[in-house]
């Protein structure tokens, strides 16, 4: 089943002409990128923040799924989603930080600042890679300038600043600090 309505999914057609799961995987997620890449000028003026807000997600799926098992985020962007700077960090913090437990009882051999750690290097290099993807259409698009080029900075910030946020309340609440 794919995540986002729309997004060209192959994964079963790749299995059943014998190609092993990971270059299914990685041909469905270039599929999806290419796919993306054509129909993202539709609504690219209107919700550029939409696409940064998908494709953090996509990104935080891809590296989450081997701790947690597939499509670990399944949450589609609604039409109707306030894509604001502030509501699109908050939405890829609250995503992206609920795993925290689950990472842990994944690592429950390590120490607890050990998994803290780990899982926030974790989601902020899958927040930093699906931002950079995003920045990249965007940009090849000749859409990111102006006022679009303001609110990805700011939606990055934001995001940064929450990140910091929940890793110092969560520390602080494990008592590892």
């Amino acid at each position: 089943m794919a995540m986002f309505p729309g997004i060209l999914t192959t994964t079963g057609n790749a299995q059943t002409q014998g190609i092993a799961p990971v270059r299914s995987a990685q041909f469905s997620l270039k599929a999806s990128i290419v796919e993306t890449s054509v129909n993202v000028s539709f609504s690219v003026r209107d919700q550029p923040l939409g696409l940064i807000y998908r494709s953090a997600i996509e990104k935080l799926n891809e590296h989450l799924e081997p701790e947690l098992g597939p499509e670990p985020v399944q949450a589609a962007a609604a039409a109707d989603m306030d894509f604001s700077p502030g509501a699109v960090a908050e939405r890829i913090v609250s995503f992206a930080s609920g795993f925290f437990g689950a990472y842990a009882e994944n690592h429950a051999g390590e120490k607890t600042e050990e998994q803290l750690s780990g899982f926030m290097s974790l989601i902020r290099d899958a927040i930093d890679q699906g931002f950079k993807e995003a920045s990249d259409i965007l940009d090849g698009l000749g859409v990111l300038q102006g006022e679009i080029k303001d609110n990805a900075d700011r939606t990055y910030d934001l995001i940064q600043e929450q990140l910091s946020a929940f890793e110092q309340q969560t520390a602080e609440s494990l008592g590892i600090v």
